[in-house]
């Protein structure tokens, strides 16, 4: 009987020492980000808030000139012609003609390709100058084995950027030069218009472009 009792009383002060004894420490809270090392969001986290913001442009407006490396055929580009982005995803590569003084526009040139007969796309031009250029003239070259024809019109110009049915702004007193270089089933085009005295002044740096045309092997 002693015995038992004695068992029982350790047991007891034995329950009352664990629920003395101290509780696990808690695990402390993360840290707040320290004020002096704000969250910088990325430029796609920005626009994603922001729809009006955009990345910066891609336009570059390199004037050095040099090679222009096309897919089937290259150029040489003069110096001071201006390489820029192309407006257009069917315009292969584009320049700023610098303007002549006393006119209030650059001149605009572009190499594209495409198929189709070669009058077609002269007649295709004719028409943005209302189907009957002031004056116009065509003549036929070959270089390196590469016939080139050259058309020059000048007159009232429609000018239509991007889809061919989209709206045109008339530019009184403009000239383009333009040349097209047939290679396999397609035809290189390249294209220069702007005011009178810009386009007199690139014509013979036009010209000679032309002539740098190159088939690739």
């Amino acid at each position: 009987m002693w015995c038992r009792l004695s068992c029982l009383l350790l047991i007891s002060l034995a329950c009352s020492g664990c629920q003395d004894a101290p509780a696990p420490a808690p695990r402390p809270e993360p840290e707040a980000e320290s004020s002096s090392s704000p969250h910088r969001p990325t430029l796609a986290e920005a626009i994603a808030e922001d729809p009006t913001k955009s990345a910066p442009s891609t336009e570059t407006l390199d004037d050095k000139g040099g090679e222009l490396d096309l897919d089937q055929i290259k150029f040489t580009a003069p110096a001071g012609w201006r390489r820029k982005a192309a407006s257009s995803g069917f315009v292969l590569a584009e320049y700023e003609l610098p303007r002549a003084e006393g006119d209030e526009a650059d001149g605009r040139l572009t190499v594209s390709s495409a198929g189709g007969d070669l009058e077609a796309n002269i007649d295709r031009w004719r028409t943005q100058f209302g189907g009957k250029p002031a004056k116009e003239t065509q003549e036929k070259l070959t270089v390196e084995g590469l016939e080139i024809t050259l058309v020059d019109f000048s007159g009232d110009f429609n000018e239509q950027r991007g889809m061919m049915m989209g709206p045109s702004v008339l530019r009184k007193n403009y000239r383009m030069l333009a040349a097209i270089i047939p290679l396999g089933e397609m035809s290189f085009f390249v294209k220069a218009y702007g005011p009178q005295a810009t386009m007199e002044a690139q014509a013979a740096r036009f010209r000679e472009f032309a002539q740098t045309a190159r088939k690739k092997s």
